[in-house]
């Protein structure tokens, strides 16, 4: 980023010139679907609604939320949430202000030119140059930070361009330690577990290491490395570890998560589903904790185990009283009316679940793609188990696998799809002709 500082007014064109040469979150090709942000947005407001949030990340997360409140129309919010930033940077980064401020004022400078305030715009910009005129590096590590952990946050599709931008970041600034852990965080987040080799494993586990020594408060990293150690064989190990992360405050960190991913994976399903209670008893407010407590009931209830329990009505009662909670909180979540659906559906409140589906049919034209895919394979598989409608359900299986989209969901209807012809169902040869026609590139014949 190369800057001159005018003194004189520039025309509109010009301004946006340099506008569009500015490090910040509306040149950093963020702009997905409005369904995407509003997601995003919920994601950011639950992290910024925490007790104590990772001072080191503060005013990213501050600038992140704020971009998005502007994208979505939210104009106040998005000023309020700049102004919350500065003040985060300003006493978290005091030896690094000036740079540390770099991303920010060019989010200040967008606003301001799509508000038609042309000349606060160019103010912005100007600042931006003054900031940058004795910097060696045409891009500092900590601008380079910045767009890593919002890349990092925004889309799995992103988390390969946040690990460049770490690296780029580290080689500027080497030693400091918040970059070395978020790199760590990202690495680990950048492949699948399906995909994770014992090499890779063994290498994500030695990067959460060295962070954890650099940041050893740092739970989200602490509970990584746990959940890393009990994949490759070292339960034992990871399993102390974990009694001693629950002995601290657990409210104010971002992997409480893969914590209850962990207990209900390596210890049992009812200690997950304690600890998400005795934590949730402690910040009753927590819509987030109450959605990771949902997401413990769900999981319970459809294991196997569970399956068997002469009580398990009573644990399906709570978790529909939990869900109906939880669609309020969460007005606009896809993920949580489905799962409220399963609720209903296991407790034999069939015509509720109808009537959800009923009312997201409605919506269906709005709907993101990689949305209406999972609409598709939970509507399909109700209709199979709760209403009986084979031939119904695989109509709707044959719409989620036409929407092109490399997702779970899709993975799911094609075995679906696949067992049907290997059955030999009625409609085999119609879906052999179905998926034939669908795979140009292979995308089913790996099943």
């Amino acid at each position: 980023m190369a800057f001159s500082c005018p003194t004189t007014r520039m025309d509109q064109t010009s301004l946006k010139i340099r506008l569009q040469g500015l490090e910040c979150h509306f040149t950093w090709k963020l702009d997905y679907s409005r369904s995407k942000l509003q997601s995003l947005r919920e994601t950011m407001i639950d992290i910024s609604n925490r007790e104590g949030v990772q001072y080191s990340w503060e005013g990213y997360l501050y600038n992140f939320l704020a971009y998005l409140h502007y994208a979505l129309g939210f104009t106040e919010d998005a000023l309020h949430c700049l102004k919350k930033a500065e003040e985060a940077i300003r006493l978290n980064s005091p030896d690094n202000v000036e740079l540390s401020l770099v991303v920010h004022y060019g989010n200040l400078a967008w606003v301001h030119y799509h508000q038609g305030e042309l000349s606060e715009s160019q103010t912005y910009v100007e600042n931006v140059g003054k900031l940058l005129r004795d910097n060696p590096s045409p891009c500092p590590g900590v601008v380079w930070g910045e767009r890593a952990w919002t890349l990092n946050k925004f889309d799995v599709s992103k988390r390969k361009a946040a690990l460049y931008c770490f690296r780029m970041a580290l080689k500027v600034d080497p030693e400091n330690k918040v970059l070395r852990c978020g790199y760590a965080m990202a690495f680990n987040k950048s492949v699948d577990r399906k995909d994770i080799t014992p090499k890779l494993r063994s290498e994500m586990l030695e990067h959460l290491r060295i962070a954890r020594e650099l940041d050893p408060e740092d739970l989200y990293i602490t509970v990584m490395y746990l959940q890393r150690l009990a994949e490759s064989g070292q339960v034992e190990e990871a399993c102390k570890l974990a009694k001693e992360v629950i002995e601290k405050p657990l409210d104010s960190f971002g992997g409480f998560g893969i914590l209850l991913d962990f207990f209900k994976d390596y210890i049992s399903h009812d200690s997950s589903i304690d600890l998400a209670r005795r934590t949730l008893e402690r910040h009753p407010n927590s819509r987030q904790l109450k959605r990771h407590l949902g997401k413990c009931y769900k999981w319970k209830i459809f294991s196997l185990e569970e399956k068997r329990n002469p009580m398990r009505h009573i644990l399906i009662e709570n978790a529909v009283n939990l869900y109906e909670e939880l669609v309020t909180l969460y007005p606009k979540s896809l993920a949580v009316k489905l799962e409220l659906t399963a609720m209903y559906k296991e407790s034999g409140r069939i015509d509720r679940a109808d009537k959800i589906f009923e009312d997201l049919l409605l919506e269906i034209e709005g709907m993101e793609p990689q949305d209406l895919q999972k609409f598709y394979n939970w509507y399909a598989q109700y209709l199979f188990y709760a209403k009986q409608d084979a031939s119904r359900s695989i109509d709707i299986h044959k719409k989620a696998v036409e929407i092109m989209l490399p997702t779970g969901q899709r993975d799911s209807s094609v075995r679906v799809l696949l067992s049907v012809v290997h059955n030999g169902g009625d409609r085999a040869e119609e879906i052999v002709d179905f998926l034939d026609g669908l795979d140009a590139e292979g995308a089913v014949s790996q099943f």
